[in-house]
């Protein structure tokens, strides 16, 4: 679907995948059945009032983008399917969570088009029999990876440009006993530990993250950079 200059983009030359399977062993499936294809991308500012001006100043700190998609609901088709799934368990915190790739046809790299591929929030806004959509808001959490995607037969299998991700592993403990559905939050991404104390993250290598920890009466937080040579932290919550 390579595009030639003077081409219009076109709402179908912008793919949205939903990661059906997990980071390690991704399952793509393509987002068909939505009537809108906005990407909302909330640009964050702030303001400094230097001493060398009369007014302040204001710079683009960073954008946090969102979609809303209503999907029309077709029973099996697997965006519809992965929506009421997460609107049936009433699903949240980690269950909340799934990777979606932006795949932007219009702009081709060689034999591969630019993408996004991004950590997600879904929250599921509402549910519209009469109307026979099911609509939720899709957040990006942490850092957008961009790279490139191959797309064959439907199937997309993404590089990433720069950026090489890694699994990392918390461990939460008060003391020296392990904390069972301890809050986890690092860049964003939200997780509760598991029996062992541990929740495990994908991150970015050399990417600096802000990480706390808590539950009902304790917590920690602290500043660390991403390194692939280091794959768990200890955290000890007082």
């Amino acid at each position: 679907m390579q595009l030639t200059d003077g081409a219009m983009i076109k709402k179908y030359h912008v793919a949205l995948f939903i990661n059906t399977g997990t980071p390690l062993v991704p399952v793509w499936k393509r987002i068909e059945k939505s009537t809108d294809n906005t990407l909302t991308m909330n640009g964050e500012t702030k303001e400094y009032d230097y001493i060398v001006d009369e007014s302040p100043t204001t710079e683009l700190d960073k954008y946090k983008p969102t979609l809303s998609q209503p999907i029309t609901m077709y029973k099996g088709k697997p965006d519809y399917e992965f929506l009421f799934s997460k609107m049936f368990n009433q699903s949240v915190g980690d269950d909340a969570i799934a990777e979606v790739l932006v795949v932007f046809f219009g702009h081709n790299v060689g034999s591969a088009y630019k993408a996004w591929k991004s950590s997600c929030l879904f929250v599921i806004d509402n549910m519209n029999p009469v109307d026979s959509t099911i609509t939720a808001s899709i957040n990006f959490n942490g850092t957008t990876g961009t790279g490139t995607a191959i797309v064959a037969q439907g199937v997309p299998v993404f590089t990433s440009s720069t950026q090489e991700e890694f699994l990392f592993t918390v461990n939460v403990k008060a003391g020296a006993v392990d904390v069972e559905g301890a809050t986890v939050d690092i860049g964003g991404v939200r997780k509760l530990t598991g029996a062992d104390g541990n929740v495990t993250f994908i991150l970015i290598d050399g990417i600096d993250y802000v990480v706390g920890a808590w539950d009902a009466t304790k917590a920690i937080s602290d500043k660390f950079t991403a390194a692939k040579s280091t794959t768990t932290m200890d955290l000890v919550i007082v």
